[in-house]
């Protein structure tokens, strides 16, 4: 019998995929997840054993729903364990290439953590003999459970969520971290790492340990969330290579005693590089506190993004600060100013009516292009700061400003007739409104700081859909 032209077409066709390269199947691998990536040995002799060589293991949330959801069964905590270090036990074993990061999130609600911990300790050497590179472990619930030894690991990137940290500077493992995040992690014993080649240094709600306790004399950036702060932490401890900076204070500075000098002059005054800010909660009261000159007596000439997030507009201590900051910067590219967040739906009387802000004629800022105000309530520190910003950025192209909820449309309405009154140094400077606010980087410490989100630190750049008002 005659074969039908389908079936003719259908055999000549190649496998284009499976002709390709065998680190070009590993590295299509690498984009699924591990249990599919497995399923493809099925596929033919060609994809047997590819998975066997994908560089990254990752272990977390997609991999974790799937296997709980097979064990749904089984109500023992200590089961479910067994069998999911079981299967990552198989994997490991059969894997015969090297492995360029390894990523565990451990279920601590679902299963017995205790027994994945045993065996995290078991599976360090043999992805030492793997040569890893990156390696990621989260717990989110910190009790006895201590870090693992990987001082027997050539790490370029660590991050560790909820453990206990009970390494001392002799443990070793930092030769060639170039990157650490440290999120919700405990030391009890003070000691100073020396981190040679570290260059991003990220530590969110870390208790007992700071930037203080890294060596790291080519450090790049430097993100933090902390519940306490200390001015020593920023003197004379080579952060002069900084060009990221970001910091954000969880707790209220009002039981603090007030700073004799200024603390922005203290703190910034050493970041002679630095290109990046990013402040947020109660660390811009923070450096409020000792009062704030209208320049810092060294310029940030490299500055070109300042972000500061839940600041208090109705503070002129603040305010002063905020000021301060913009004026040293002759270079800014792009400022995002947002107010407090808990003010969504709240409008609270203005005790800033007659507020103004310091004019200087010989002000310019010959870069700034984008402006971003968050939760806007149109009180007058707002306006003076729009109007300022209006008259003093000749190549300004967009202010954006998001409204709280709670603003009327006729409020809203007046206060855009107003600013649309004021000078503009810039022809071609227009402002746009915003539904929602710009996701950034301090909204993401914050989240991460107070619990609402898992970790995944990053900036976001660019603005949501906008509309007219």
């Amino acid at each position: 019998m005659a074969e039908s032209g389908r079936t003719k077409v259908s055999r000549n066709k190649k496998d284009i995929i499976s002709e390709l390269p065998g680190n070009i199947h590993e590295n299509i691998l690498g984009f699924l997840p591990i249990q599919d990536a497995v399923r493809t040995s099925i596929l033919s002799t060609t994809w047997r054993h590819s998975w066997k060589r994908i560089p990254h293991l990752i272990f977390e949330d997609e991999f974790l729903n799937r296997m709980m959801d097979k064990l749904i069964q089984d109500c023992d905590f200590k089961i479910k364990a067994f069998k999911l270090v079981s299967v990552i036990n198989n994997i490991l074993l059969l894997h015969n290439g090297p492995i360029a990061s390894f990523s565990l999130t451990i279920p601590t609600d679902e299963c017995d953590s205790r027994i994945i911990h045993d065996y995290i300790d078991q599976w360090i050497p043999l992805l030492a003999r793997k040569n890893i590179k990156q390696l990621s472990l989260e717990d989110w619930m910190l009790g006895e459970f201590t870090a693992p030894h990987f001082s027997s690991l050539g790490l370029t990137h660590l991050r560790l969520v909820s453990f206990w940290f009970s390494y001392t500077s002799a443990s070793g493992g930092f030769t060639y971290l170039t990157n650490i995040e440290l999120i919700d992690v405990a030391m009890s014993k003070q000691c100073i790492f020396d981190c040679p080649v570290l260059e991003k240094l990220t530590l969110v709600v870390c208790t007992g340990l700071s930037h203080t306790n890294f060596h790291a004399p080519n450090l790049k950036c430097l993100h933090q969330m902390c519940d306490e702060i200390s001015l020593a932490g920023f003197e004379n401890l080579g952060l002069e290579n900084l060009t990221e900076f970001s910091c954000g204070l969880l707790y209220c500075l009002a039981e603090l005693e007030p700073s004799e000098t200024s603390n922005l002059v203290k703190v910034l005054c050493s970041l002679h590089k630095i290109e990046k800010i990013y402040i947020a909660a109660e660390f811009i009261q923070y450096l409020a506190g000792g009062g704030s000159p209208k320049k810092l007596p060294k310029p940030l000439h490299y500055l070109k993004t300042l972000n500061i997030s839940d600041i208090n507009l109705v503070d002129l201590d603040v305010i002063s600060c905020l000021l301060c900051l913009i004026r040293s910067a002759p270079n800014l590219c792009n400022l995002n100013i947002s107010a407090e967040i808990w003010t969504e739906f709240l409008v609270y009387e203005d005790c800033l009516k007659d507020y103004r802000v310091e004019d200087f004629d010989d002000f310019t800022m010959d870069q700034l292009e984008i402006v971003t105000f968050g939760y806007f309530k149109g009180c007058r520190a707002e306006l003076e700061l729009v109007k300022f910003l209006l008259a003093h950025a000749p190549v300004l192209k967009t202010v954006f400003i998001h409204r709280i909820k709670a603003v009327k449309k006729d409020v809203s309405l007046m206060i855009a007739e107003e600013m649309l009154q004021y000078t503009r140094a810039s022809s071609r400077a227009q402002i746009r409104y915003l539904e929602q606010p710009v996701v950034d980087i301090y909204t993401r410490i914050a989240a991460h700081g107070m619990g609402l989100a898992s970790c995944n630190i990053g900036y976001q750049t660019g603005v949501n859909k906008s509309h007219k008002p």
